[in-house]
């Protein structure tokens, strides 16, 4: 939603984001102002009016289609990616990628107006190449990249599917819908006697990093650009918090208390292991670019450093000071704050803000240095 937003609204490219002195344009000011009010609206509570008075009741289908009707209403304004690409054509937007999850096959599902070839990194031709590894045997190589082609993203052109066509209300409400709440996104292909589904990006890859990782190597694989740093917005909900939960339950789950996402969570924490031992070591062997020329920072919002006297608390929080007393019981706090489209208490709002500024503050020097080292 956010990442929607910010492609369909920001101010067009000969709009300055600085004044001379270093400060937000009035234009900038505005822009921000406006995308934060509006990513924290209630769209719960229009979700719940409109599925309600519309007799949308209990129909996860109907929730997703109201969902999007309300991000249209609120800032895409029917928005198509054929809309958008005229945008990122003058420069007003940078390109989005927006990641789904095909139910019928189990693959990423990748919307977005950059080329297909741009998301197929074959890294073979690089793993031959590496000095002092033995050169896969022919049998070896055909079972690798069968298992290789299964991660390959897909797009809507793969399903022979116009991707002009496709509002981004319509791929951002597919990408974040998570039965039996919201979704999937059901299409048929016209001509094509078959129906495709959905949903959640998170069950490929609750970063989305994946997805632009491969961009980034297949960049630099043809040498089309020299170095590549990939900024990773990680709030989600961190999987320990559910734990504790569990901890003190003598049921782990019933009717009204069971989890619908602890079991992708699980998933998700061990492919996010397995992937993070992979690109560590094929970044030391020599199969990745490395770090100089590729590199990743992830933010998340529970590695912000409060004060010790908690002075930078939102004036929000002031009465919850009696709950939080210590640096680490904001974090805590901040842990517990659900993914959810709203967040009913002031201060977790206005903490959540707090956060993100403070941990962007906290790795400038980091990307700064990336970002300001000479080429190779």
């Amino acid at each position: 939603m956010a990442s929607s937003y910010f492609v369909a609204r920001k101010p067009s490219h000969a709009v300055p984001v600085l004044t001379p002195d270093g400060a937000l344009t009035p234009e900038y000011r505005e822009f921000f102002s406006r995308f934060k009010e509006q990513m924290k609206a209630d769209i719960e509570g229009q979700l719940l009016r409109r599925q309600l008075f519309r007799n949308r009741w209990f129909n996860p289908a109907w929730t997703a289609r109201s969902l999007a009707e309300i991000l249209n209403e609120s800032f895409l304004e029917g928005m198509t990616f054929k809309d958008l690409a005229k945008r990122e054509e003058s420069g007003d937007s940078p390109h989005l990628l927006v990641n789904a999850t095909l139910y019928n096959n189990g693959r990423r599902f990748v919307l977005s107006t950059i080329p297909r070839d741009t998301l197929h990194y074959d890294p073979f031709p690089d793993l031959n190449r590496v000095p002092g590894v033995r050169k896969l045997d022919e049998e070896t190589e055909r079972i690798l990249r069968s298992r290789w082609e299964s991660l390959i993203s897909m797009k809507p052109e793969d399903l022979k599917l116009d991707t002009c066509r496709i509002t981004l209300a319509g791929a951002v409400v597919g990408s974040m819908s998570f039965p039996p709440v919201v979704g999937p996104i059901t299409f048929r292909v016209e001509g094509q006697d078959q129906y495709w589904h959905a949903g959640d990006g998170g069950l490929a890859d609750n970063t989305g990093i994946e997805s632009l990782l491969m961009v980034s190597l297949r960049k630099l694989q043809g040498g089309k650009t020299r170095r590549a740093l990939m900024i990773s917005l990680d709030s989600s909900f961190p999987f320990d918090v559910g734990g504790e939960e569990l901890n003190h339950r003598a049921e782990g789950f019933t009717l009204f208390s069971y989890d619908f996402s602890r079991i992708p969570s699980i998933m998700e924490e061990r492919a996010t292991a397995y992937r993070a031992w992979f690109l560590r070591l094929a970044q030391r062997h020599g199969l990745l670019p490395d770090p100089s020329q590729l590199a990743l920072v992830t933010l998340r919002h529970t590695d912000t450093e409060w004060k010790a006297d908690l002075s930078d608390l939102p004036d929000s929080c002031r009465t919850d000071a009696g709950t939080m007393k210590q640096p680490r019981e904001v974090v805590r706090r901040l842990a517990g704050i659900a993914t959810r489209l709203w967040l009913a208490s002031p201060c977790d709002r206005d903490l959540t803000i707090a956060a993100a500024a403070k941990v962007v503050a906290q790795n400038e020097t980091k990307i700064r240095k990336f970002l300001e080292a000479p080429l190779q």
